[in-house]
This record gives C-alpha cells, sequence and structure tokens, in this order.
C-alpha cells in the first residue's frame, strides 16, 4: 500500500514539474509572438513616415510630434532635396528578428535589420540630375542597419523601450551633407541685363537678349534646377525655353528674328516693333527675374548696286567679287571663297566656257553660322548692267550654309538656261532684298572651255 502512494506522490510531482515547465514555454513564445507583432507594427509606421502613427510609440516628454517631423522629413527642403529623401526613403525596408525574452523581467530584445539603398555608392554620387539619381538609386546596392530595440511586456499593452534611436537610425540620411543645393535658384541669381545695350532701346534688330549672372558657389551643388525663359510681347507669348541646364555662372538668352518667323519681323526682316518682356524662372516656375525692352523699326531704302564695266581677260584672271557688309566680311573666309567650277567648264577664276550648265559661287564662312541668305543672279550681254531697279533677275534663290570639313559654305547656285554674257549675283541679308551685304560676276564666253583651254 505504500508503494502504492509514493507512487502515486512522484507521478503527481513529476507532472506538476511537467506542468509548470511547459506553462512557462507557451507563456515565453506568448509574450515573444506579442513583442514581434507589436515591432512589426512600429516598423511599417516607421517605413511609412508618418509621425502622428509613430507618435503611438514615443514618449512625448522625450520628443514632440514636430520634433519627429523634422527627423523624417525636414522643414524647406527644395523639390531636388525633396526628390533625393525620397528616392532613398522608397528604397527602405526591414526584417523583425526572433525575440530574445526574459521571462524574469518580462521584456523582449528585438533586432530590427533596415535594409536601405546605398545613397553614397559612385553611382549615386556621380549622378548628375535627380533622375540620374533615381536610376542609380534603384540599382545601388543596399546598406544594413541593425538597431536593437527593448520591448517591455509588463504593462497592459508592450512599450519599445527606445523607439527614437530607431527613427533615428532609418532617417539618418537626412542629416546628412548631401551637397544639394539649400534653398530656391532665385536666392542664387546676382545680376542681369539686357543685350545687346543695357538700356533696352533699340531700332531695327533682329536679336534682342539677356545676360544672367549666377554665384559662383552655385557650381558647387548637386542636382541645381535648370531655368526657362520666357519671351512676350504685350500680353503675347512668344517663346518659351525648354529647361536649359545651368553649368557655369553666366547665361546668355536670345530671340531672334528666326525664331520670330514672318509674323514676327517687318518686311525688312527686322523684328516688329513693341515692348518685349524677357521672364527668367527656375524648373519649378519660380520667378527669378525679369526684364523689358522697347524694339523700334524704321523703314530703310534699298541699297543701290552698279557693276564694273570689265573685260574678258580680267574675269579670267581675277575672282571678281565684293563685300558690302562688315558683319559678312568678318565671319567670311576670303581667301577660300571663289566661283565654283561644278562642272569642268571653267577657263579662269570668273569665267567659264559656253557648255557651263551651271554657275555658283562659294562663299566660305565659320562652321557656327546658321543665318539664311537671299540672292538674285542678273544676266546682261554686256559688262555694264545699268541700273539694276530696272532689270529683272533670271533666278532668285536663298540658302543656310552648308557644312564641309573643315568650314561651312553659302552655295550661291545658278542652274538655268546659261548663255553667253555677264553674269551679276547680289546677296541680301533678308527676303526684303535690301540690304546688299556681297556681289559678284563672272563672264560665259562664246567659246567652249576645251577650245578656250587648247587654243
Amino acid at each position: 500500500m505504500r508503494k502504492i502512494t509514493l507512487s502515486m506522490t512522484a507521478g503527481l510531482l513529476v507532472a506538476c514539474i511537467l506542468f509548470q515547465f511547459c506553462g512557462c514555454s507557451s507563456d515565453n513564445n506568448t509574450q515573444s509572438e506579442i513583442a514581434r507583432a507589436y515591432c512589426e507594427s512600429f516598423c511599417e509606421d516607421v517605413k511609412s513616415g508618418y509621425a502622428g502613427k509613430i507618435m503611438n510609440y514615443m514618449n512625448s516628454s522625450e520628443i514632440t510630434e514636430a520634433e519627429l517631423k523634422e527627423m523624417i522629413s525636414p522643414s524647406g527642403l527644395n523639390k531636388e532635396q525633396e526628390a533625393f529623401s525620397n528616392a532613398i526613403k522608397d528604397s527602405i525596408n526591414y526584417k523583425v528578428q526572433d525575440p530574445v525574452y526574459d521571462y524574469k523581467a518580462k521584456t523582449a530584445t528585438v533586432y530590427l535589420s533596415w535594409e536601405q539603398a546605398d545613397y553614397n555608392c559612385e553611382e549615386a554620387v556621380s549622378a548628375v540630375t535627380v533622375l540620374d539619381f533615381k536610376a542609380a538609386i534603384a540599382r545601388a546596392p543596399s546598406n544594413i542597419i541593425t538597431v536593437p530595440v527593448t520591448v517591455d511586456l509588463n504593462g497592459d499593452t508592450p512599450r519599445i523601450v527606445n523607439p527614437r534611436d530607431v527613427v533615428a537610425a532609418v532617417y539618418a540620411y537626412n542629416s546628412a551633407e548631401n551637397g544639394i543645393m539649400p534653398g530656391l535658384l532665385s536666392d542664387y541669381y546676382q545680376k542681369g541685363e539686357l543685350l545687346p545695350a543695357p538700356k533696352g532701346e533699340y531700332s531695327n534688330v533682329k536679336e534682342v537678349g539677356i545676360k544672367i549672372d549666377f554665384k559662383k558657389e552655385l557650381s558647387s551643388y548637386r542636382f541645381v534646377p535648370g531655368i526657362i525663359c520666357v519671351v512676350s510681347k504685350g500680353k503675347d507669348v512668344l517663346y518659351t525655353s525648354d529647361i536649359i541646364s545651368l553649368t557655369g555662372d553666366t547665361y546668355k538668352l536670345s530671340y531672334t528674328a528666326e525664331m520670330a518667323g514672318p509674323k514676327g519681323v517687318n518686311e525688312d526682316g527686322y523684328l516688329s516693333a513693341g515692348k518685349y518682356s524677357f521672364m527668367v524662372f527656375d524648373a519649378y516656375s519660380n520667378e527669378i527675374t525679369g526684364f523689358e525692352c522697347d524694339v523700334k523699326t524704321v523703314a530703310i531704302e534699298k541699297d543701290i548696286v552698279e557693276f564694273e564695266d570689265l573685260k574678258k581677260d580680267h574675269y579670267i584672271s581675277e575672282s571678281v567679287y565684293e563685300f558690302k557688309d562688315d558683319d559678312l566680311k568678318d565671319e567670311a573666309f576670303a581667301n577660300k571663297s571663289g566661283w565654283w567650277d561644278y562642272d569642268n567648264t571653267s577657263v579662269g577664276k570668273s569665267a567659264f566656257g559656253s557648255e557651263t550648265k551651271i554657275i555658283g559661287f562659294s562663299l566660305a564662312v565659320s562652321q557656327d553660322n546658321e543665318s539664311e541668305l537671299y540672292y538674285d543672279y542678273y544676266y546682261s550681254e554686256e559688262s555694264d548692267f545699268g541700273d539694276l531697279s530696272e532689270l529683272k533677275p533670271v533666278y532668285q534663290g536663298s540658302c543656310k550654309p552648308t557644312l564641309y570639313k573643315d568650314q561651312a559654305c553659302y552655295d550661291l547656285d545658278y542652274s538655268g538656261s546659261i548663255k553667253p554674257g555677264f553674269y551679276g549675283l547680289v546677296v541680301y541679308d533678308n527676303a526684303s532684298r535690301k540690304h546688299v551685304v556681297f556681289t559678284a560676276a563672272c563672264i560665259v564666253l562664246e567659246e567652249t572651255s576645251k577650245d578656250l583651254l587648247e587654243g
């Protein structure tokens, strides 16, 4: 009987010990799961960046919601700084590791692993624009930031002891020096003036513009926004530029007769009269500066052209041409210009045989010249053309320079019904054909080139 009693007592003791052990294990698991779930919720709110929700985990006596917002999303950021911050924020992810529960202290230690794109990698640091930076961030390797937190499970609800440490670690990039331009681009504007005359009063011009200067320190920053120039006349917007990237300190912005088109110029090719305004904005439509100028037009008379009465031998031995405009003369290469022998019928510098099918003058200029010239060919059986106002041209044309290997050339060609006699070329600077900038003359002889060269 005693043996049975002892056996029963021992069995009950073992059962009690096992029950107690299993009860501890069950309690540990439950508390760990509570800690994990609480940390998961906390991490999700931290990742969202919504300060109002994150404050639920904070001690309001240690940090205010306003202070928390400054850690997560500092105030006063410009568009580039916001884009920088948001690109990194979008790369954030987290993982909650298994809690380690302390049964006696009723606390859990949880390691929170935060994955964040390496915004200091070479590609991200060398990015020129915000778009480049976002692309670099998308490809960047990840940095792992591990922050241990203690979850206090003594009360009715869990409480993270050090939540501020997590927010500070995750959003540390907002406090780091990143070299992005602070403030607005207008803060770096220094001075500007109208071109070509600072007083802004012009007559018969084909171009008006402005020059603006920024502070030199601007070039030391990353992701500087570009500028946009808007040109208006009265209430009408004439032109809006594309975004102009800033890579230096000084910029010239022009509005030309070519940009204005036929409706924006008078019959002489000059900008139509009126009050023009230039407004400069940054890429986000923030105003930087503005200027106004008055443009007037004065009627001009057509230039009178006379050709010399030259002999055949002179045309054979000389290149017959003359610059009538100093600006064109300054940008032209006279030693590379001359009558062009298209079909091997040349018998001299300004003379062709009767079988020629095309005559043309090649006027060499610098490669950056893009303006259009207008030209007329006149014909006379005699070298004295007389009064050109009484004559009709046998051909009228226009052209822009053709780009060649080492220069650009106006190819002033005529390929009509060519017969022996004298040909005069008159070149104008615009479609009104009033201001003459260049003249040239050549002769087509009665004989063929073969007869002349062999004779």
